[in-house]
């Protein structure tokens, strides 16, 4: 259930922060009883093998009950610009508001992950918001290595362009499909366009490949009861090893980690970002990176906001029949789709 209320939004360092505690209780420092189930295989550290076929298993979603039905239609469809030939679930509400469209990326660590991880969530924000929403199914790593997914998103952001010249693009994703938003977004300021007036994104990636020993990964940045302490940093760890493990998949070799088109964390042109609304679990081990670049953007001026889901760990907005804080998470979506919408 959701809690009653939740904590005051603060300002720091020029973000908007606003604290989501899991009940009424329990404000910070513990995992959400609802969470904590689904980590019963962590009481010892895991060991991940480099299998590609088991990690893109282990990227999928469980099934998850659409609760909109055909209220939105969903038809999966090629886009084709600059020469390539894009997959996309096109999400058509039965009432479209055409000022504003969304462009979804899903997560996946680079490798994995699927459009259809997200098209519950998607098709719930599509009809309450009344926006169409395209749902990029971007080239995967290893087959198709960095650049390729963000060419591909590039192309269907240019396809709108041309096709909607006066329609708003909000650019969205979550986790690696977050870093691609990003870079996304960015190449496409840099050729002068600002069609894109929002940014989106569910527990971005901002410095994949980042100094696993460095502040970026300090595990004592995390408070928690001492009962959970171990179950949480044998978690901690296992995402060391998917964020080594994904950038060796999605990077050519002797490619620059630190490079602004793979690390937004680095990007130099914030300045010129939409607003930006970043939503994340309190024991998300991308959440130190993923708040350095919203201070980053605080900084150069954008309207930031942080949405810290207390309790919660990575990857839970997909499950809409099963966590409040996904629901949520539709609900500011359709916020601030409907809200910017003349902006």
């Amino acid at each position: 259930m959701m809690p009653m209320r939740n904590l005051d939004t603060v300002k720091i360092n020029g973000v908007n922060k606003i604290t989501k505690p899991f009940n009424d209780t329990v404000a910070s420092g513990q995992l959400d009883p609802a969470v904590l189930k689904t980590m019963t295989n962590l009481d010892n550290p895991v060991q991940l093998e480099n299998n590609l076929t088991e990690l893109r298993t282990g990227s999928l979603t469980p099934p998850i009950k659409d609760s909109v039905g055909d209220r939105v239609t969903v038809e999966t469809t090629l886009l084709n610009c600059q020469s390539r030939a894009v997959p996309v679930e096109w999400l058509t509400p039965s009432i479209i508001l055409k000022h504003q469209i969304m462009v979804y990326f899903h997560g996946g660590a680079f490798y994995g992950g699927q459009a259809s991880n997200n098209t519950a969530l998607l098709k719930a924000i599509a009809d309450h918001s009344h926006c169409e929403i395209i749902n990029v199914d971007y080239s995967l790593a290893s087959e198709h290595k960095a650049p390729a997914g963000i060419l591909d998103g590039l192309a269907v952001i240019q396809y709108l362009q041309q096709a909607r010249l006066d329609t708003k693009i909000a650019i969205a994703g979550d986790s690696a499909g977050a870093n691609i938003a990003l870079a996304v977004a960015s190449l496409n300021r840099q050729l002068g366009s600002h069609q894109i007036n929002q940014q989106l994104l569910l527990y971005p990636v901002t410095a994949p490949g980042a100094d696993h020993q460095g502040p970026l990964w300090d595990v004592n940045q995390y408070a928690i009861i001492p009962n959970q302490r171990a179950r949480f940093e044998h978690y901690h760890d296992l995402f060391k090893q998917i964020d080594t493990l994904m950038t060796d998949y999605y990077l050519p070799a002797n490619t620059d980690t630190t490079s602004p088109l793979i690390s937004p964390l680095n990007q130099l042109d914030l300045a010129n970002s939409p607003a930006t609304l970043i939503m994340m679990g309190e024991f998300d081990p991308f959440r130190l990176q993923a708040w350095e670049y919203a201070e980053n953007l605080a900084n150069t001026g954008v309207d930031t906001t942080f949405v810290q889901y207390q309790g919660q760990n990575h990857a839970f907005a997909p499950l809409i029949d099963r966590f409040w804080q996904a629901r949520d998470v539709a609900d500011l979506m359709t916020e601030r789709l409907v809200s910017l919408m003349s902006d």
